[in-house]
């Protein structure tokens, strides 16, 4: 059988699919191809998570932890998983839920609320048909994407790998030594602290000052008058 573990967006997960008696009530539970599964209960962003049962596992039945939706002859099933991802990705499940210990549940009754649009069947397989090609280009570009994050990774550990090592350059034997460098670097430390710190007195004091006020002068005095000050 079939439940909630199973069930991810657009896809069914059958790396642990378990098994139980249903003797007497199989036939009531059992799913056929094109049904819909939906989560009853989830997290409240993940609510109403649907997938489309593609014939495999053959003989398999699902759980009441969740929703089947299985298609007139006016709808046609890929229509149905389109509509209720769209209502997935705007939260409209959430709308519907009623949350128990920071559970979301989707009732049937409150499931069958949920508007869902019913064009012309020839329309419904038209849509479809463009947004699963666009899927296609984005799910290819995702993972072109992946795998030039996977080259830039790889490049900058190379990269580190090679300067580290001194290869990354070429090396002039009169420069100045690692080992050299470090050991200045700590010895100068100290001092370029302490210059820092004199700077920022300085600059403490220096901003201490009070400057004079402007009425001081004649000009200073017509400005405060012009500006209404």
């Amino acid at each position: 059988y079939l439940r909630v573990a199973n069930v991810f967006e657009d896809r069914i997960d059958l790396s642990s699919v378990m098994e139980m008696d249903f003797s007497g009530v199989f036939e009531q539970y059992r799913l056929h191809p094109g049904d819909i599964l939906l989560n009853e209960g989830q997290s409240p962003h993940l609510v109403g998570r649907p997938a489309m049962y593609r014939g495999k596992p053959s003989e398999v039945a699902f759980t009441n932890s969740l929703l089947r939706f299985r298609a007139g002859e006016n709808v046609d099933p890929r229509w149905a998983l389109v509509v209720f991802r769209r209502h997935l990705h705007a939260r409209r499940f959430m709308q519907e839920v009623r949350i128990t210990t920071n559970i979301a549940h989707l009732s049937s009754k409150r499931f069958k609320s949920v508007e869902f649009p019913v064009p012309p069947l020839d329309e419904q397989q038209r849509i479809v048909d463009v947004i699963e090609a666009q899927l296609s280009e984005v799910a290819a570009l995702k993972k072109a994407l992946d795998r030039e994050k996977s080259r830039s990774a790889a490049l900058r550990e190379a990269i580190m790998l090679r300067a580290f090592l001194g290869n990354l350059v070429r090396q002039d034997s009169s420069d100045e030594s690692t080992i050299d460098l470090l050991e200045r670097i700590r010895i100068e430390r100290p001092a370029q602290a302490k210059l820092r710190r004199r700077r920022a007195a300085k600059t403490s004091t220096t901003s201490t000052r009070t400057a004079p006020p402007l009425s001081s002068d004649p000009a200073g005095t017509f400005v405060q008058e012009e500006l209404g000050l």
